[in-house]
C-alpha cells in the first residue's frame, strides 16, 4: 500500500471517528437539557392521602439531581431508573425502597406522582399542588 493511500485511509478514519465523537458529545448535551427540563418540570409539593392521612412530598433539584422528602424532612436524592420514564428511586434509612412514578395529564403537564413502596405493599396516588 502506497504512503499516500495510507494517509488517505488514516485521514479517513480520523474524520469519522471526529464525527462520531462530536455527534455523540451533542447528543449527549441534547439528552442532559431534556433531564433538566423534565426534572424542572416534576418540580414542586405533591399532596398524597394515605388511610385518612394527608402527606406532602416536596420534590426539588439540586445540581441536576432530583430531591425529595415529606415536606419539613431531610431531602434525599433520587436515582433515576433506567428504561422506565419519568421514575425515580429512593431508600429509608432502613433500607426500604421508596419508587415515585410520575405521570402527564392530557394537556401534558405533570400532575400525579404514584409513589410505590413494595415492602409494606404500598401504591398510592398523589397529586402536584398548584400554588
Amino acid at each position: 500500500m502506497s504512503k499516500t493511500v495510507r494517509n488517505v485511509l488514516t485521514g479517513a478514519v480520523v474524520f469519522a471517528a471526529s464525527t462520531l465523537l462530536i455527534l455523540n458529545a451533542a447528543s449527549l448535551a441534547q439528552e442532559k437539557q431534556d433531564d433538566a427540563k423534565i426534572l424542572a418540570e416534576i418540580e414542586g409539593r405533591y399532596e398524597f392521602e394515605y388511610e385518612g392521612q394527608y402527606i406532602v412530598f416536596v420534590f426539588s433539584v439540586k445540581d441536576g439531581t432530583l430531591m425529595g422528602a415529606p415536606e419539613g424532612e431531610f431531602e434525599e436524592a433520587l436515582e433515576r431508573v433506567e428504561g422506565e420514564e419519568m421514575t425515580f428511586v429512593g431508600y429509608s434509612p432502613q433500607g426500604d425502597e421508596y419508587r415515585f412514578v410520575f405521570k402527564r395529564d392530557a394537556e401534558g403537564k405533570i400532575t400525579s406522582c404514584t409513589a410505590i413502596v413494595p415492602s409494606m405493599g404500598i401504591e398510592i396516588v398523589g397529586n402536584k399542588i398548584i400554588d
